[in-house]
C-alpha cells in the first residue's frame, strides 16, 4: 500500500514537472516572439522618426515648395519644360512586342513576298 501511495506521489510529481516543462517551453517562445515584436516595433519607430525630421527640415519644405507651387528664390528664373503627350497604341492580345514597336504584324510579314533571284 505504501508502495502504491509512493508511485502515485512520484507519478504526480513527474507530471507536474512535464507540464512545468511544456509551460516553460510555451512561455519562451512567447518571449522570443515579443521581443521580436518589439524589436521590429523600434526599427519602424527609427524610421518614423527620421521621415519626421526629414519632413520638418527646410530642404524638403523648400523642394516642396519648389514643386507644388513653383516657387523660386529670389535671383532665380522658373523655367517650365513642356513637351507634346504622345499616345501609344495599345498592344493587342497575341501581338508579339516587336510587331507593336515596329509596327508590322504576323500578318504582314508572310504576306511580304520574298524575291528570288533568278
Amino acid at each position: 500500500m505504501v508502495l502504491a501511495i509512493a508511485l502515485l506521489l512520484l507519478g504526480l510529481f513527474l507530471y507536474a514537472m512535464a507540464q512545468t516543462a511544456v509551460q516553460a517551453h510555451r512561455l519562451g517562445q512567447e518571449e522570443r516572439q515579443v521581443f521580436a515584436e518589439v524589436e521590429e516595433l523600434r526599427r519602424q519607430r527609427a524610421e518614423l522618426q527620421g521621415l519626421l525630421t526629414y519632413l520638418k527640415s527646410d530642404e524638403y519644405v523648400e523642394g516642396f515648395a519648389r514643386q507644388q507651387f513653383g516657387y523660386v528664390k529670389p535671383g532665380e528664373t522658373l523655367v517650365e519644360v513642356t513637351a507634346p503627350v504622345v499616345q501609344r497604341e495599345q498592344r493587342r492580345p497575341g501581338e508579339r512586342w516587336w510587331e507593336a514597336a515596329f509596327d508590322v504584324s504576323a500578318a504582314d510579314l508572310r504576306a511580304t513576298p520574298t524575291p528570288v533571284k533568278p
